[in-house]
């Protein structure tokens, strides 16, 4: 059998302990998790301990049941077995109160997946403590949600090709995936990873954990916590942080988290963040990283559309699992870093003159890192905003199931909007309850906003008749069951008609709000404006001492300068580090906006507008 390689890829950066200054900041994080990251009690673990038991009880007298209708002896059924295993957050111990749980049933050869979502579904639907359960079978992971006493539980199914599962079966073996099915791999993939990353830290488990924590919590505020829209999810800071464990061995909480954002503001992406080297086993499944150069960076995997930011699962078989980033939530996410940066860099100093002052108690050192973790500014940062309304007039469950749909697929929107004279598109991965557009008994809202490219502006109005249309045959058209209960509604939104819900829960948190994003928005237009009129400027300045130098050369008797527009070489060498460095150059094509007419009356859908007025700036 093929061992896991557990050898990292990368030699520790530092083998040292970091500053003893930091010793003191470390207290003052602690200070500020036991305030700020939210964690279980030990009453809710405890329950949790009981679902999980309670689901392993009745998954394996479901392998049982499934075994004597197939014709099985009563001995031989009871010797079938069949294990429940869990990852990501939980696993790790990681998660935050409410937090689901991951979870895998492996079963025997008898045991197939339609068994799975016919007779185990029906047996959990019986049960009185089981609610809210929904399957999607057609997922390329298919999976069960329910609640279970409160609980919500993904569970997901893999099929081993053994007549019994035993219990010293041990997925971490790479030969475990001889000759299943590319479900069971992907289903198993979560808890071998998990376990692989958790061996990979075990040296400085305790700090790993405490980053994390924190990066989680900052991801969530952010606006960057959900892989399925195209940012990252808990595999990515998983491996990130494990990867900053790894180069920093000996490192406290602190100094590991300062690290982190450091580290990955500056990460020379697309090289990839991988944590040990990719081995193929022949087993039939792709493996990132097999060509060298893609080790390097130097090269796309399929494109680099898929991979703008590799992060490399270290179990077999490797693969990149930020594959959904795309170039606009990869200029957000850069954003996000290079700020994580300077608020560290912020809070060190600070910390440095507190020290110098003898204000060491952690409860005064506490809210430096509050910054950090500081509510996304989204809905005041953009002039114009898209809102994404899901709408359905029929069941709930229907409802839910387009909804989870669409969700998945509105990543692919903001990549067709890509041709459209916009500097950014940003989708924000939080849903809201309330739709824009009161059509609907269901529904519920996704927003994104919009930066305009004024140089490429051909009008007042983007044109989003095309867009709209591809997205519905390409993705939408898709959802099996969609009918004319079923609906998506676009509503474009100036800052000043966003609805109460996107600032808060109640009247003074959203006064309070909207007070604090008008008070940010004035400051931002201030700055955009003084750097407008220092760039004005300058270029006068530069315009007027280039003018004389010609009048010079002109009176000398002599030529012109040159010109750079004369020097073609320069002007392709320019361009193409202007496209290396920008991060939404990958995939784009500038044109013109399309008019309703270049694709014709029968639209699929009523929409609620084809043409998207942007304000202007007062």
């Amino acid at each position: 059998m093929y061992k896991r390689q557990v050898e990292p890829l990368l030699k520790p950066f530092e083998t040292s302990a970091p500053p003893a200054s930091y010793d003191a900041l470390d207290a003052t994080l602690r200070a500020f998790m036991a305030k700020t990251v939210p964690i279980e009690s030990d009453g809710e673990l405890r329950r949790r301990e009981r679902v999980m038991g309670e689901l392993k009880r009745l998954f394996q007298a479901w392998v049982r049941s499934v075994c004597k209708a197939k014709g099985l002896s009563d001995e031989l059924a009871s010797e079938a077995g069949g294990k429940l295993y869990t990852s990501g957050s939980y696993r790790l111990r990681v998660h935050e109160p409410g937090a689901d749980i991951d979870s895998i049933c492996v079963a025997p050869n008898h045991c197939t997946r339609e068994d799975f979502f016919d007779t185990l579904k029906a047996m959990l639907l019986e049960h009185p403590q089981v609610e809210n359960l929904r399957s999607v079978e057609t997922a390329v992971v298919p999976i069960m949600t329910f609640d279970l006493d409160g609980v919500n539980i993904d569970l997901l199914f893999a099929h081993l090709p053994l007549n019994a599962i035993p219990a010293s079966l041990d997925i971490d073996e790479d030969a475990v995936l001889q000759g299943v099915d590319e479900a069971t791999e992907k289903s198993l993939n979560g808890p071998r990873v998990t376990n692989l990353i958790y061996k990979l830290v075990s040296h400085n488990y305790e700090s790993f954990l405490q980053v994390l924590r924190v990066a989680r919590v900052w991801a969530k505020r952010r606006g960057i916590y959900s892989n399925k829209l195209g940012y990252f999810g808990g595999i990515n800071f998983n491996i990130l942080v494990a990867l900053i464990c790894q180069l920093f061995p000996k490192a406290t909480p602190s100094y590991l988290l300062c690290k982190f954002f450091a580290i990955f503001a500056k990460w020379d992406w697309p090289a990839p963040a991988i944590l040990c080297r990719p081995l193929d086993h022949g087993y039939g499944f792709e493996v990132w990283g097999q060509n060298a150069e893609q080790l390097r960076g130097r090269m796309a995997y399929h494109n680099l559309r898929n991979n703008l930011m590799p992060i490399v699962t270290p179990a077999y078989p490797a693969m990149n699992s930020a594959a959904n980033v795309n170039p606009w939530s990869f200029a957000v996410l850069r954003d996000e870093f290079a700020r994580g940066a300077e608020v560290c860099k912020r809070i060190v100093a600070r910390h440095a003159e507190l020290a110098e002052d003898g204000a060491v108690d952690p409860d005064v050192g506490g809210p430096l890192w509050d910054e950090l973790v500081e509510k996304t500014d989204f809905f005041d940062k953009y002039d114009a905003y898209l809102a994404v309304n899901v709408l359905g007039d029929g069941e709930k469950e229907d409802f839910d199931n387009f909804k989870g749909f669409l969700s998945s697929r509105l990543r692919k929107l903001v990549e067709k909007m890509g041709h459209l004279p916009l500097k950014m598109i940003h989708l924000f991965p939080k849903e809201y309850p309330e739709s824009t557009v009161p059509l609907a008994k269901h529904s519920c809202c996704y927003y994104v906003g919009l930066r305009e490219d004024a140089q490429r502006m051909t009008g007042e109005s983007l044109v989003l008749t095309h867009v709209w249309t591809q997205f519905w045959q390409d993705d939408v058209g898709k959802f099996r069951g969609l009918d004319d209960e079923l609906d998506v509604r676009l509503e474009h939104l100036t800052f000043e008609q966003l609805p109460d819900a996107v600032f808060g829960d109640d009247a003074d948190a959203v006064a309070a709000a909207r007070a604090t994003a008008v008070a940010r928005r004035e400051v931002r237009h201030a700055d955009e404006a003084a750097r407008a009129a220092a760039d004005e400027a300058d270029e006068g300045e530069t315009n007027a001492a280039l003018k004389a130098l010609d009048e010079a050369a002109k009176a000398a008797g002599g030529a012109k300068r040159p010109r750079d527009d004369d020097d073609d070489d320069v002007v392709v060498d320019v361009k193409k580090e202007e496209s290396a460095l920008d991060a939404t150059a990958p995939g784009w094509e500038p044109k013109k906006p399309r008019t309703i007419h270049d694709v014709g009356d029968d639209l699929p859908r009523p929409v609620s507008y084809t043409h998207l007025t942007l304000p202007t700036k007062a």
